[in-house]
């Protein structure tokens, strides 16, 4: 009798028990109970993180945390790490803990060279308790918003002159793009 392959599936705990055998010069994400090793980002995509991260520095930081490419915990054992991620405050700077789903006030992933590229939207919606992500696809130059009601598919697809926000900092897509871009 043949048995099928089946995949293992990791939990956060575990995950985390394995993290120091990986090598240091690579960074590692759990998703869906799944180890994926994260590519290096590309210049346009260091840039559209730090265009979000330079103006969401206006937050008003009694309320919010911006949080660049450090682990979120999210349900069912994921441990990946947006590109941004805006999350309510706490006093200890979430030293304690990793901020969780339910922390997440919005998720922001840039999207250039990605295994699969809604997966890890999908993933952040699935856990049903962060309320927007924003998906930033550089090479269709779009920007894909994400609600808990559709973890399959982007809510809204919006492009060149569509506006979107948070917390009253605004953006247009032609904004976001052409400011690293240069087109």
């Amino acid at each position: 009798m043949a048995i099928a392959f089946q995949p293992y599936r990791f939990t956060r705990d575990q995950f985390y028990a394995l993290a120091d055998t990986f090598d240091p010069q690579l960074r590692y994400e759990l998703l869906d109970g799944t180890i994926h090793q994260m590519s290096p980002a590309k210049p346009p995509h260091a840039g559209v993180v730090m265009f979000f991260e330079n103006r969401f520095s206006i937050l008003d930081r009694t309320k919010y945390l911006v949080r660049t490419e450090k682990t979120l915990e999210i349900e069912p054992d994921g441990a990946p790490e947006p590109d941004i991620a805006v999350v309510d405050f706490r006093a200890d700077y979430y030293g304690a803990s990793h901020p969780s789903g339910s922390s997440a006030e919005l998720i922001i992933e840039v999207g250039d060279t990605e295994r699969k590229p809604s997966e890890k939207t999908r993933a952040y919606m699935v856990d049903g308790r962060i309320p927007t992500a924003w998906r930033v696809d550089l090479p269709n130059r779009c920007v894909e918003i994400w609600k808990p009601t559709n973890t399959n598919a982007p809510t809204r697809i919006l492009v060149r002159e569509n506006k979107f926000g948070f917390a009253d900092v605004t953006f247009s897509v032609d904004e976001v793009l052409a400011t690293v871009l240069h087109r």
